[in-house]
């Protein structure tokens, strides 16, 4: 029956790793003691269809898996591991570097006791991760009430192989919903912070600091705009047509590409803030424009270095599936 094989194999990828073998022999006895009686019932042997209709009845693989899974007060466990993976790339990718790199070094430089202003980067870092963390699980809650239609709406006969997800690499495989709902509320957060990040173009005060951007921070906002609102359709075509491989693939590649042109840009401008105080001295604003300049700096050569294994990747896939 490889339509079971293939509802099971579904099922398993939402399963903890631990716990897969034991579940997905259950399930698979429990809905073949099912197809079996339903095969009495009507004297021949089911075919697709009928199978289909079965599973359907059970329910979305994800759905299926999360009976399974341990309950969450708040974020139910069918979200619960995108809220995970979402949280990671916010409070660790994004909150960490900006402020290790950025934030940290005009702090610390234009504080009156370097100490002081490492502790003030450690609790203002801390203050951003609590917001972005309350924010984040807002909307996880809003959308835990709110389920996804396409849970409902679903062909059992569209399920990809078991063959295929074995035996093929891990770059042809279809992307996993988790991911691609992932993209999506990241590239819904991204641009609503892009969009307020507008405000602060012309400067900004932080602390006793007003930071005062270069213009051509205002040369590549519409481009970063850009970069932002790409992530919903990337989200949006890896949850509705995940066998997609390399649409999603060329999406991500002019995605990627945007962001090699505002990291170029960047790079090449030179100075890319001024910082002014009545009540610093010239000594001290200059060395918090020296290392602030520095962080920025090593943040782009890092986001060039994977930016460019990413595209590779995605250059892979698109020499490798169909579409």
């Amino acid at each position: 029956m490889e339509l079971l094989d293939r509802y099971l194999n579904a099922v398993r990828f939402w399963l903890p790793p631990a716990q897969q073998d034991d579940i997905i022999a259950e399930l698979g006895d429990d809905i073949r003691t099912q197809i079996e009686e339903r095969e009495a019932t009507l004297g021949r042997t089911l075919d697709d269809d009928d199978v289909a209709v079965i599973l359907k009845q059970r329910g979305h693989p994800m759905l299926m898996a999360t009976r399974y899974l341990p309950q969450q007060s708040l974020i139910g466990p069918v979200l619960y591991p995108v809220y995970v993976m979402v949280l990671r790339i916010v409070l660790l990718w994004v909150m960490v570097p900006v402020f290790v790199l950025i934030v940290g070094p005009i702090v610390i430089a234009t504080a009156a006791n370097p100490t002081v202003g490492a502790i003030q980067t450690v609790w203002n870092l801390a203050m951003a991760d609590v917001f972005s963390l309350g924010v984040i699980t807002l909307v996880f809650a809003i959308l835990e009430r709110r389920p996804l239609k396409e849970l409902a709406n679903w062909d059992p006969r569209k399920l990809p192989t078991v063959t295929l997800m074995k035996a093929l690499p891990d770059v042809r495989q279809p992307i996993p919903r988790a991911t691609a709902i992932a993209e999506l509320i990241f590239g819904i957060i991204c641009t609503g912070v892009c969009l307020q990040a507008a405000w602060y173009l012309g400067g900004f005060n932080l602390d006793v600091v007003h930071i005062v951007l270069a213009p051509v921070w205002r040369l590549v906002y519409p481009l970063v705009l850009l970069y932002c609102v790409a992530g919903i359709p990337l989200g949006w075509v890896g949850l509705v047509w995940p066998a997609r491989i390399r649409l999603r693939s060329v999406i991500r590649l002019a995605i990627n590409a945007i962001g090699l042109i505002v990291i170029g840009v960047l790079a090449q401008a030179g100075i890319l803030l001024t910082l002014t105080s009545s009540e610093l001295s010239t000594a001290s604003l200059a060395d918090a424009t020296h290392w602030t300049s520095l962080g920025v700096h090593i943040f782009l050569g890092a986001a060039a270095i994977v930016t460019f294994m990413d595209m590779a990747q995605e250059i892979r896939r698109c020499l490798t599936v169909r579409w």
